[in-house]
């Protein structure tokens, strides 16, 4: 048997409230890293149903979401069956986890506001008496004291419900989400990918001399690196990334950042979410896109300078995959983490573009000294290639069923959820006695018990 990681892309939409056996059907966009082979070619499909499914709803029985899915088989893009054995390993860019074949939802009540200003101060028997007081979080001891009577404590409580939403715990995976999988098929001949014209030698040439290393504001070594190269009129390669469902970045401001904050605290996406202004040569970039699903601490991204050889339409691009967000205590602020293995970014945006019918040439360009092997001191790790990609007109596959059917909730509902899962947050996970327990267990070597899914 040979198996191979690969990236399939939805082509029916699924949810937590899908019932059971609820069909899919997902397809191949390409292997995760392009090594020369194919076990399954770009294009081929894979097919499912929903195994299992719990959705949160007013929280009385379940903390988190659930969706564990089930794969029937393989088929080639001509229609011919493939014996094949697959195994989910993530959903791409997702807040959610991936456990098996089965995708756990997040703790909505566990979001950076909570502990700011949770629901619940402390559990104690006097919070009745203490009427709407004891609800206004950990910030209510100031609160109580501007507002120490029923009223002004409802009011309090009333502000903090809608200026802190809470994040919506359900699993929606539309039509268009991509699946990391691990297929494993028989011993039969890998397949080769499909041939494609040559992008011209002399920027091959041009490429190889070029240099390659993308730079902090503040000058140090970025773990981004000249990895693509487009052939293509500025025109073209906006309408590629475009194509292949990737957004343009806002530039970076007070505005945009506080967007960005607002929605890493509330556990969202911002697809056109600002990037830093690294530079190549001196220079910021000329473009950027970036493409993400449900959350804005991943996505896929790429930076793109204009440099053109003569009057040979040429632009250089670095992309990396953000995998986190973390506190940079050197620079005083939020940044993001990177995925250190690049080569796998460089094979996503191939992908993408040669999924939506972009790309009409492609060519590797051998770096030697551009590669950064593991332990070499540098913030990530290559083989130091460049893969030149011609763009064209694009002719990307239409999504079919890319509606999906969300439950209708009153605010009376909403609320009420919202008051379960605080409430459970805090006894459980969110109070200081609880955190004081993991303490312990942590010095003794053991790991709490919560009775939920691991986070």
């Amino acid at each position: 048997m040979r198996d191979q990681s690969v990236v399939i892309r939805l082509e029916t939409p699924i949810a937590s409230y899908s019932p059971a056996g609820t069909g899919f059907s997902a397809r191949v966009v390409g292997p995760v890293l392009h090594d020369g082979v194919e076990i399954l070619p770009s294009g081929s499909t894979i097919t499912g149903q929903v195994r299992r499914s719990a959705s949160v709803r007013l929280g009385l029985l379940r903390e988190r979401a659930m969706l564990e899915l089930e794969f029937h088989g393989c088929r080639l893009p001509g229609g011919n069956s493939v014996d094949c054995e697959v195994l989910l390993e993530g959903v791409d860019n997702a807040r959610e986890k991936v456990a098996g074949n089965r995708v756990n939802g997040v703790l909505a009540a566990g979001h950076p506001y909570s502990w700011l200003s949770g629901l619940w101060i402390r559990p104690a028997p006097a919070l009745i008496p203490r009427s709407a007081g004891g609800l206004t979080g950990l910030t209510g001891t100031i609160y109580t004291r501007l507002a120490p009577t029923p009223v002004g404590a409802a009011a309090v409580l009333t502000a903090r419900l809608l200026l802190y939403r809470l994040p919506d715990p359900e699993i929606c995976l539309p039509a268009g989400t991509d699946l990391l999988v691990r297929v494993r098929a028989p011993d039969s001949p890998a397949l080769s990918p499909q041939a494609l014209a040559v992008v011209p030698p002399e920027v091959s040439s041009w490429v190889a001399g070029r240099p390659d290393e993308v730079r902090l504001p503040d000058g140090s070594l970025a773990g981004d690196i000249i990895n693509l190269v487009f052939v293509a009129s500025r025109q073209q390669v906006e309408r590629a990334f475009l194509a292949a469902g990737w957004s343009a970045s806002e530039p970076l401001t007070p505005r945009t950042f506080a967007r960005m904050y607002a929605a890493f605290s509330s556990m969202r996406a911002y697809p056109t979410a600002p990037v830093a202004p690294l530079t190549y040569c001196g220079k910021t970039a000329d473009l950027v896109f970036q493409k993400t699903l449900n959350t804005v601490a991943k996505r896929h991204h790429i930076r793109i300078w204009q440099a053109s050889p003569d009057r040979t339409q040429v632009w250089l691009g670095a992309a990396t995959h953000d995998i986190a967000i973390a506190l940079d205590w050197k620079r005083k602020g939020l940044t993001h983490r990177i995925d250190p293995f690049v080569d796998r970014e460089r094979s996503r945006v191939v992908n993408d573009l040669a999924s939506a019918g972009c790309v009409t040439g492609i060519s590797f360009v051998d770096r030697p000294h551009a590669a950064r092997p593991q332990k070499s001191g540098k913030p990530s790790v290559t083989d130091g290639k460049a893969v030149l990609l011609s763009l064209g007109e694009c002719s990307a596959p239409e999504l079919a069923d890319a509606e999906l059917r969300q439950p209708r909730r009153r605010r009376i509902t909403l609320g009420t959820r919202r008051f379960t899962l605080e409430s459970r947050y805090y006894l459980t996970r969110g109070n200081p006695y609880y955190w004081a327990y993991r303490a312990v267990l942590s010095l003794r070597g053991e790991a709490p018990r919560t009775g939920g899914s691991p986070e």
